[in-house]
């Protein structure tokens, strides 16, 4: 008596967790902003880097970030964000500041992740005329799963750029 009030329950139970034992498949997220900087950042970049007669105002950030998630089942990943001084090929030198950190512990960790920014002196320049330097920049991320399922994506820079005023 008391097992047949209790099977729907071990019914469901079972259910549920046979279904949360099913591993998704990889996630991509892509963050690629532009911004004001802080005043935290512009203390950091000291005096002497500032580009003479820039304001605060003046100085925005690119910035990067790539995460693939879910991805225990991954034999393989790889992110590459590319350089992103290529600002100071556009007119002069107008990066100020800059880095890039990677984490992709394979077979450890089930998110690898890449970021990067550049924070560069923007007078004189158009919104447009920036998404035009970084348009042929690609963001490169490839996985490739156990079963040896390969996927490959490349995302452009410019063609994403997302301004936060």
């Amino acid at each position: 008596m008391v097992f047949k009030k209790l099977l729907p329950l071990v019914i469901i139970l079972f259910i549920c967790f046979c279904g949360g034992c099913q591993e998704s498949e990889p996630e991509i997220l892509t963050t690629i902003t532009l911004s004001n900087i802080t005043a935290e950042e512009y203390s950091k970049i000291g005096d002497s880097n500032i580009p003479e007669g820039a304001t605060i105002n003046d100085l925005k950030k690119l910035y990067v970030e790539v995460k693939i998630t879910n991805s225990e089942k991954a034999a393989k990943r790889t992110i590459t964000i590319p350089d992103l001084f290529i600002i100071d090929r556009y007119d002069r030198v107008r990066s100020i500041a800059g880095e890039s950190t990677e984490q992709n512990n394979i077979g450890v960790e089930d998110i690898a992740e890449s970021t990067a920014y550049v924070i560069f002196d923007s007078r004189g320049i158009s919104e447009e005329e920036l998404r035009n330097t970084y348009a042929n920049s690609e963001i490169y991320i490839f996985y490739q799963l156990k079963d040896g399922d390969l996927f490959e994506k490349r995302v452009s820079i410019g063609e994403n750029l997302v301004i936060i005023n």
